[in-house]
């Protein structure tokens, strides 16, 4: 059985899914590094939801295409088509085109980014 001693920091579990929702100043590689390792967490304990809230998260630029192509690669590969993710972002973070909703459904990850955390949710329970 899992305790709160064993959640990583910043997340936390609800009934249905996780929600992780780090802050600090970090760059792009530690913040993509924190997620993976709460990807690996949810993938341990079977968590097949995962809402994360980087809106506090800072010390980097919006991501290029480049960018959002390999974290999404990766955390694709990492998630292995068992977690459900969905993701709320600072709106000047958010790629207008949506280019990495994109890139993640050809990854084959299940991914969809909001500026509020009540959208992300709904749209998380409606695809766990």
């Amino acid at each position: 059985m899992t305790t709160i001693s064993d959640l990583p920091e910043f997340l936390s579990r609800e009934a249905t899914f996780a929600r992780y929702t780090p802050k600090g100043e970090v760059s792009l590689e530690t913040a993509v590094d924190m997620i993976s390792e709460v990807i690996e967490y949810c993938r341990t304990y079977e968590i097949g939801g995962l809402l994360i809230d980087v809106r506090e998260l800072f010390g980097f630029p919006q991501p290029s295409v480049v960018d959002r192509y390999w974290f999404l690669q990766r955390w694709a590969t990492e998630v292995g088509g068992h977690i459900v993710m969905s993701m709320v972002q600072r709106p000047e973070m958010i790629d207008p085109e949506q280019i990495g909703i994109t890139i993640a459904a050809n990854a084959g990850l299940q991914l969809y980014v909001f500026d509020n955390e009540p959208d992300a949710r709904e749209w998380l329970l409606e695809h766990i």
